[in-house]
């Protein structure tokens, strides 16, 4: 139902099976055993499909009686996925050319990026100097490119300097391969009192499939202060 589906979307699969005669089918059967690029997650064989098996047990098949069988599965993997079926009988089969099809679908790059923040104190005076550490991680399954970090100081804080080129809330990481992390130091000076949320985000050129861990904060309180 899907030929350009994204990594980790569902996408589902129709096999057709049709007796063009003359005689009546049995023991038909279908082999279809998902690669593992995909993940089985249901279909409609109502337990004659084995999805550990491949096999779809159909039995008899009338002289132009046609079945279906629906399978979803979890794209697990990028690149192009091609999914076989055949299909046999009991009978001499007259015609092997239709006994195989397959069907293939093309899933684009993904990543999962993700970035965790860390304060190197959560309270803090007028004047201090409060280090912020960002790591930034690629959980695939494939490279990540142009990745870029998202921080823009709260207005209580007053940047000094960075372990990587920061510019305007911008920081350029550029590549990160599978499992590979990369962290980024920014030091600021407090200016302010009260509570601050400093927030930070990360972004690629790749599709990302998980977007519940882009975006971390942390919160530092400044004590009230006198001049």
């Amino acid at each position: 139902n899907n030929t350009s589906p994204y990594y980790n979307d569902l996408v589902k699969w129709t096999v057709t099976v049709k007796n063009n005669g003359p005689d009546v089918a049995h023991d038909v059967k279908v082999q279809d055993l998902l690669p593992s690029s995909l993940a089985w997650v249901s279909d409609t064989g109502l337990g004659n499909y084995n999805h550990n098996s491949g096999v779809w047990s159909i039995g008899t098949l009338n002289v132009g009686s046609t079945v279906r069988l629906e399978i979803v599965s979890r794209v697990k993997a990028t690149g192009v996925i091609e999914n076989k079926a055949s299909v046999s009988g009991r009978e001499y089969d007259n015609d092997m050319t239709n006994n195989n099809d397959s069907e293939r679908i093309n899933v684009k790059p993904a990543t999962d990026l993700a970035i965790a923040k860390l304060a190197n104190v959560s309270v803090a005076d007028f004047g201090n100097l409060v280090k912020w550490t960002l790591v930034v991680s690629n959980n695939g399954p494939d490279a990540a490119t142009g990745v870029k970090i998202s921080d823009v100081l709260p207005s209580g804080f007053v940047y000094v300097s960075s372990s990587k080129a920061y510019s305007n809330g911008v920081i350029n990481i550029g590549n990160l391969a599978v499992g590979q992390s990369q962290s980024v130091d920014i030091v600021t000076r407090v200016n302010a009192t009260g509570s601050f949320v400093n927030v930070a985000s990360v972004s690629g050129n790749e599709y990302d499939y998980d977007l519940s861990n882009n975006r971390a904060e942390r919160s530092v309180l400044i004590n009230p202060a006198r001049i």
